[in-house]
């Protein structure tokens, strides 16, 4: 199970990314999400088959994100206001909508999420690690896997830059 860390709030970022120049920054429209094995073999997609979702990183160090799965009888209410930990697709399951902002900072391949705000509010304050890499007009994320051996799972977004028509 993964538990975000605490961070303070508002946090300002240490190593921010290179202005404009960045790769990461800019409108990304999500393509998929899935839960993979170790062997990297798709389990399931949590959002469903068509997801929907924005994720905007600012050159001044600020990002913010909204996923949605658009099926209207996806997720149960959630139960994630206890504090206790809940993996992804569980919670992927039961809130079909997860969205939050706040500063971000990039050091190599790994970018770190600073919640200001959070669709869960045990996520507010709290900070959101996720290797990225980027191949083309592509950029993957990778949150910490979650579990051991042959029971780890790692969630997997996969984004897109959007093209010319904003719909």
């Amino acid at each position: 199970m993964y538990t975000p860390s605490r961070t303070e709030p508002h946090h300002r970022p240490a190593h921010r990314p290179d202005a404009a120049e960045h790769p990461l920054v800019g409108a990304w429209l999500l393509s998929s999400v899935a839960i993979v094995d170790v062997s990297g073999h798709t389990l399931e997609h949590p959002l469903g088959q068509r997801p929907t979702g924005l994720l905007t990183y600012t050159a001044d160090g600020h990002m913010s994100v909204s996923m949605l799965n658009p099926d209207p009888e996806s997720g149960a209410a959630a139960e994630t206001g206890t504090g206790e930990p809940v993996d992804t697709a569980t919670l992927f399951r039961t809130s079909p909508y997860l969205g939050y902002a706040g500063a971000y900072e990039v050091m190599g391949d790994l970018v770190v999420h600073h919640l200001h705000v959070a669709s869960l509010r045990p996520w507010v304050g709290t900070k959101q690690e996720r290797r990225w890499r980027m191949e083309g007009d592509r950029l993957t994320l990778l949150p910490p896997t979650e579990g051991t051996g042959e029971e780890a799972r790692t969630p997997k977004l996969v984004w897109h830059r959007p093209t010319g028509d904003a719909t």
